[in-house]
């Protein structure tokens, strides 16, 4: 009995062995082929550059989208870069959406000598100096973006469209640019607009709107209050948001922003 039960305990251990040495073999050559399988390459978004008419050189960061996607240009406010969209854009790029993020003339990398924001500020001894520099930097923003805008429509399939995204002072080169050229839908974040900008917006023809705009922040408020009331297209949506945050703060202070605001772009740039 007990040579017996010795050659069966043998027997189990043999099995179990081999259990062992199967199991590491199968659990290696996994390994094996998981290894030889090509990970994908992280999607990147690029510093570009392009001439103006005027032969100025601007800058700007594009993610360039899948073949049969849309495009969005993103326009920032007047105290950021076109970095400040950088949460945006991703979330842009999940959904294969081609996406230029502008440095406005004076802004970022679209700075010069003769061209500077920070150089306006620096300077400028009094509040009427300043203003008189800043709108002369700015009258060179609609040839700018109308250029932003050409870069990005060659990229784009002829089929599809392109969106625009502002925040703040920006908002009036959304509609000026929508004046010019076929605009499928707008992001306007706490738009700043004076009486003949709100007058231009009004006459254009309807397209879908998401707004974003801060309770506390009057004036902001009711200029968004105004075109959401003005506007016509069913796709339109208003979000408010207690407090007085603006434009970029108000984007970036909400981590869900990004996400709802590139999933509402998706939906309306399909086709």
């Amino acid at each position: 009995m007990t040579a017996n039960l010795s050659k069966k305990l043998k027997r189990v251990f043999r099995q179990i062995t081999c259990l062992l040495i199967c199991s590491a073999s199968i659990q290696g050559f996994a390994q094996e082929e998981a290894a030889s399988v090509p990970k994908k390459a992280p999607e990147t978004i690029n510093q570009v550059k392009f001439i103006t008419e005027d032969k100025f050189m601007l800058s700007g960061h594009y993610f360039a989208g899948n073949p049969d996607k849309s495009g969005v240009l993103l326009l920032h406010d007047c105290d950021h870069d076109s970095s400040s969209y950088d949460k945006l854009t991703k979330q842009l790029s999940n959904y294969g959406i081609h996406a230029l993020s502008l440095d406005l003339r004076g802004y970022g990398g679209s700075v010069s000598e003769k061209f500077s924001h920070t150089d306006i500020k620096r300077n400028s001894k009094d509040i009427l100096t300043y203003q008189s520099e800043f709108i002369r930097l700015s009258s060179y923003w609609p040839n700018d973006v109308l250029a932003a805008y050409q870069y990005l429509r060659a990229r784009v399939a002829n089929n599809r469209d392109v969106a625009v995204v502002s925040a703040g002072c920006s908002s009036a080169q959304a509609i000026f640019l929508a004046a010019k050229m076929r605009i499928n839908s707008f992001v306007m974040i706490t738009p700043v607009l004076n009486y003949m900008e709100k007058e231009h917006f009004k006459n254009l023809i309807d397209i879908p709107v998401y707004f974003l705009g801060s309770m506390h922040h009057t004036n902001t408020y009711q200029t968004t209050k105004e075109l959401f009331e003005w506007n016509g297209d069913p796709r339109s949506t208003f979000k408010i948001f207690k407090g007085i945050r603006q434009s970029h703060s108000l984007l970036n202070g909400k981590r869900y922003l990004a996400q709802d605001i590139a999933l509402w772009l998706n939906d309306t740039l399909a086709k």
